[in-house]
């Protein structure tokens, strides 16, 4: 519910900032401050879910992203761009929080023989969210306005407070935190959160980046091809391109899901992110319908399996580590895509959106391909250690 809520105001609240504005200028911007609120609450997310229980971070997250919706639906016309430029912040930061609580504290909630099993259903409810939220945002938005579009979604954040209130058993693994503030201040501190990290953790950290950088690049894309490929309908098009993602990523996410092993390979990790960067410039390149359909699932299939395996791998660090290293892998994430939407952007002024694309999405693929040579060294599979060891000598 609550992704659902996510995926419906990113094309509501675009489309109503246009309106509102008249300025694709403060359209990218408002995106600028969202993806920017997410990098700064990537560090600070894994600091409070160290310290404070996660549901009640979850769901003052969603209660606040609701509140927001509905200040935005009463408060006059002219105080509406403050009231959207609040919001972004609040949905970027919030969305940021609340994977960071949920991904780190998964372990503890299905425990490790269940963990990729878990982490496949939560790509398959994502894939059915964005699915949700895509296809019912333009038909809300034609058909009942900006506002009912806003009060939907401000109550989708609703019933997902609701839901969590009854998650029970969730343990706490920060407990030790609380109790040493430079363990807080070390939280904050790239150097502190990595020190004892495996080295494959942190190559995939930036393979993930490189990952959002591409991804970045098809998204501000899409519109331009849309339009080029299918001058008569680029919406239906664009929709089309979309739908098929998610139902890739749906599947990949359902068949995880009811497997009772679940290995876990970064060499698989970084074989599935080429094969979805490679896919998604083939897309590009004006294949017929049938064949781009069979390319974008293909490249849902990739992206999905790419992310159970990253996240996993993630989840399987000590556990008081957890949320820090989450919360800085989101915050990277963040930044690639953030930086990938600016540069496609300015790109897509000069160049066409498969030499965009290919360009964005080859440096993906060359950071996975590095990514895959260097994993056949035994040092990047060092396993992680704990982040201080001391060897005292007795006199």
């Amino acid at each position: 519910m609550s992704t659902y809520g996510s995926f419906l105001n990113l094309v509501a609240l675009g489309l109503f900032t246009l309106q509102i504005t008249g300025s694709p200028v403060q359209t990218g911007l408002f995106m600028a401050v969202r993806l920017a609120a997410g990098f700064l609450m990537g560090p600070v997310a894994g600091l409070l879910v160290n310290r404070y229980p996660r549901t009640v971070l979850m769901i003052g997250a969603d209660l606040l992203s609701a509140t927001v919706l509905v200040l935005l639906v009463l408060v006059p016309a002219g105080a509406q761009p403050t009231v959207l430029y609040l919001l972004a912040v609040v949905l970027g930061g919030g969305q940021i929080l609340w994977g960071v609580a949920l991904r780190s504290g998964l372990p503890e909630l299905v425990g490790p023989e269940r963990l990729a099993r878990a982490n496949g259903r939560l790509v398959a409810a994502r894939s059915t969210a964005m699915l949700l939220g895509f296809g019912t945002s333009g038909l809300l938005v034609t058909l009942l306005g900006y506002h009912a579009a806003f009060l939907l979604d401000a109550a989708s954040y609703g019933v997902s407070a609701l839901l969590l209130c009854g998650v029970r058993g969730w343990t706490s693994v920060g407990a030790s935190a609380r109790r040493r503030p430079a363990g807080a201040l070390r939280g904050l501190r790239i150097r502190g959160v990595l020190a004892g990290i495996a080295p494959v953790v942190v190559a995939m950290i930036v393979v993930r980046a490189a990952d959002a950088f591409g991804s970045a690049s098809h998204n501000v894309g899409l519109p331009v091809y849309a339009s080029l490929a299918r001058p008569d309908a680029p919406a239906s098009f664009a929709a089309l391109f979309t739908t098929t993602w998610a139902v890739g990523s749906l599947v990949v996410g359902r068949w995880y899901a009811r497997r009772d092993a679940h290995p876990t390979s970064p060499a698989a990790f970084g074989i599935a992110t080429c094969a979805m960067s490679l896919l998604f410039v083939l897309a590009f390149t004006g294949p017929p319908v049938w064949l781009l359909i069979i390319l974008v699932v293909a490249a849902g299939v990739a992206d999905g399996y790419a992310e159970i395996s990253y996240t996993t791998r993630l989840q399987n660090v000590e556990p008081s580590r957890r949320a820090h290293l989450f919360g800085l892998a989101g915050a990277v994430q963040n930044a690639g895509f953030g930086l990938g939407m600016i540069v496609s952007a300015f790109a897509l002024g000069r160049l066409a959106p498969l030499s965009v694309v290919a360009v964005a999405h080859g440096l993906a693929l060359v950071a996975a391909l590095v990514f895959l040579v260097a994993h056949a060294r035994p040092s990047l599979r060092r396993p992680d250690r704990p982040a201080e060891q001391r060897v005292e000598v007795s006199p």
